[in-house]
């Protein structure tokens, strides 16, 4: 005898699945997330951003993390804007981790302590965001032609 069957609970999905599973291979990765996995990857977000921060190659935007002057702002920040800002844009209430500058500080050092420049993000947003704003900068780098052949 087979297993009684049902549509994948991915919204418009036809596909004819057992009746023990909630989604068919197309769109196993709707598949909810438990409590166990959900802490793993904070914490690995959490251990990512923290390497990056504390690196050995510390310049002057790592000590500008490190000053007072930042510490009292960003904690006051969290305080009053305390969910990620990006997950609440899609209607996702998270707590968040960090406070983040809009545009970096690497593009422009005066908005380092502008608050119309900050938002609040969790690790994994925070750490998308960096990457994506990385690869920015490296394909703009190749695009500039090499000053040094002039």
């Amino acid at each position: 005898m087979s297993k009684p069957m049902h549509l994948c609970n991915h919204p418009g999905c036809m596909a004819l699945i057992p009746f023990d599973q909630r989604y068919c291979d197309k769109h196993e990765y709707r598949k909810p997330i438990s409590c166990a996995d959900k802490e793993q990857r904070h914490l690995m977000n959490k251990a990512t951003y923290y390497k990056r921060t504390h690196s050995k190659h510390e310049g002057k935007y790592q000590h500008f993390y490190r000053s007072t002057q930042w510490r009292k702002l960003s904690h006051h920040w969290l305080m009053v804007h305390p969910f990620c800002a990006r997950c609440e844009a899609q209607g996702i209430m998270r707590k968040g981790d960090l406070v983040d500058h809009i545009i970096e500080i690497r593009d422009d050092w005066s908005k380092r302590l502008d608050t119309d420049n900050l938002q609040t993000l969790c690790y994994a947003c925070h750490n998308r965001k960096t990457w994506k704003q990385k690869q920015i900068r490296h394909k703009r780098r190749e695009r500039q032609p090499d000053s040094s052949q002039r």
